[in-house]
Order: structure tokens, then C-alpha cells, then sequence
């Protein structure tokens, strides 16, 4: 806590004060936005377990990552009163929230490529091969094997956790940046031999499968990129931040480290909104839950 005591000079401590209130509307409109997404999947029964499995761990990823951001609004402000023995203990459960709930999302987005993937790979053994059960047991992994243990790791050695956390988000941009160009290439692959030859009329079935699974795969490539907007300031600012974290006699880039971070946490709010204007059934659901009886 003594690192970050210089964050409380007049005009930073108006900065925050601003950023904490956006903050807290956008940790508002995350919760209710994801739960209210999070009731709508529950209502939808048309789309397939599986990959409704993985939304769903998506949606409650960024449902916690609303409540990490209260939090961490409450431990800026206990920094801007000088409340230091509540900055500490605002900040072991800011720790233990975002490295838990963050990760998951990273993760399942990652999770969500490979399932496009083996979607369109596999074909008809698609049902065979991804099944609930096993979504549910990667679901479970990724809770307990990357959340958990992160977060371990962020109470035990920082250091050592900057370096995972960097390797790991390297890791699912990497596997989601894969997936998706094999997708891409191989759909180019089909509409070309669609078009060389097409279809007879009782297999006009196929590109309508095809234009199915292009819905879905806009969809996941949308949460995606919506991600990568809203996390590349933070991932280019964080290892700047780290000395200056360290700095007692410094504090210029504390606002814009919270800038970043509240971006960040934006993304929380952005997915609800994604998933009503890419996901026609979680929209439909959505109105008739909210429509007048």
C-alpha cells in the first residue's frame, strides 16, 4: 500500500474520482446486463448445449468481472481518503476476483474458437466428439486449474504471476487468431467449390448449414475482437506501470494505468450488447422478458 500513497495528490485524486464514477455505471450495467443475458440463455432451448455451455461461462465470467470492478473502485477511492488498512484489504480481493474471473474469460473465448473450429472439421461426429459433458469438464478446468491457481500465484509471487498472465493471454490470442484464419480459409476453400459446383436441389440443405455456422462464428469473432479492443491499452501499458507501481515518488502514470484498467472492465459491459445484436434467439428472448404480459 505505501507504493501507491503519492496517488492521493489533489489532482490525480479528482482524476479518480471521476474514473471511479464511470466505473461504477459500467460495473452496473455489466451485472445487470450479464444477468439479465445469463436469464435469456436459460429461457433459450434452440441453441446447441455445447457451445450455449461456453456462452454461458462467458457470460458469468464477465458477470463477476462487474463485481471486481466495484471493488476495485473501492480501493482507489480508500486510496484517494488514505483509508490504508481497507486499501489492503480492497486490493487482496480485487487480486483474487480479477485473477480468477479475467482469465476465465480469456480462456473460454479461446475455448469458443476451438469449438467453432472442431464444429466445422468434424462435421456430423461434432455431436459425437464435443459433449456437454466435456464442456463441462474444460469449464471446470478453467475455473479451477487457471482461475484458482492464478490467483494463487498472484498472492504468492506478483512477479512470477505478470509473466503467466502475459504468457497465458499470449496463448489464447494465439489459439483464437489460429482457429479463426483456419476457419476463414477453409470457408473460402467451400464457397469457391460451391460456386464451381453447385449444389443440386435436394442437397440445397448444406449452404444453408453453412450460413448457420457463419452466423455463429461472426458472433464468437465479434466477442473476440471486442476483447482485444478493450484489453490492448491495458497490455500496452502494463509493463510500463510496473516500476512506476513500485515508485513511491512518482505517480504519473496512475491515471492512466486506472484509464486503462476501466477499459478493460468496459469490455464486461460491451458482451451483453453483443450477444442481443449477434445471437437472434438471445435477443428474442431478451424483448419477450421485458415485453408487457
Amino acid at each position: 500500500v505505501t507504493g501507491v500513497q503519492t496517488c492521493a495528490l489533489p489532482i490525480v485524486q479528482k482524476q479518480i474520482i471521476r474514473l471511479s464514477v464511470i466505473s461504477i455505471l459500467l460495473a452496473i450495467t455489466a451485472i445487470v446486463g450479464n444477468t439479465v443475458t445469463l436469464l435469456a440463455l436459460h429461457k433459450e432451448t434452440s441453441l446447441q448445449q455445447p457451445s450455449k455451455a461456453l456462452i454461458r461461462n462467458l457470460v458469468a465470467s464477465d458477470l463477476c468481472v462487474g463485481f471486481v470492478e466495484l471493488i476495485f473502485v473501492a480501493y482507489w477511492v480508500s486510496i484517494s481518503q488514505g483509508q490504508w488498512q481497507m486499501c489492503h484489504y480492497f486490493y487482496l480481493a480485487y487480486i483474487i476476483g480479477s485473477y480468477i474471473s479475467i482469465p476465465v474469460s480469456l480462456w473460454t473465448l479461446a475455448a469458443i474458437s476451438v469449438d467453432r473450429l472442431l464444429a466445422l472439421f468434424l462435421g456430423l461426429r461434432y455431436r459425437q466428439v464435443v459433449t456437454l459433458r466435456r464442456v463441462y469438464v474444460v469449464i471446470i478446468a478453467l475455473w479451477v486449474l487457471v482461475g484458482a491457481s492464478n490467483a494463487i500465484t498472484a498472492m504468492l509471487n506478483p512477479y512470477a504471476m505478470t509473466i503467466v498472465s502475459v504468457a497465458g493471454s499470449t496463448m489464447c490470442l494465439i489459439t483464437a487468431l489460429v482457429c479463426y484464419t483456419t476457419i476463414f480459409f477453409k470457408l473460402r476453400h467451400h464457397q469457391i467449390q460451391v460456386h464451381n459446383n453447385p449444389p443440386e436441389q435436394e442437397n440445397q440443405t448444406i449452404p444453408l448449414n453453412i450460413s448457420r455456422y457463419r452466423k455463429t462464428v461472426s458472433t464468437s469473432l465479434w466477442l473476440q475482437l471486442a476483447l482485444v479492443f478493450c484489453y490492448f491499452p491495458y497490455m500496452l501499458l502494463v509493463p510500463f506501470a510496473r516500476p512506476e507501481i513500485e515508485n513511491t515518488h512518482s505517480s504519473a502514470l496512475y491515471f492512466p494505468l486506472y484509464s486503462a484498467i476501466t477499459f478493460l472492465f468496459f469490455n464486461s459491459t460491451l458482451n451483453p450488447i453483443l450477444y442481443c445484436w449477434k445471437i437472434k434467439e438471445v435477443r428474442q428472448t431478451v424483448k419477450d422478458m421485458f415485453s408487457c404480459s
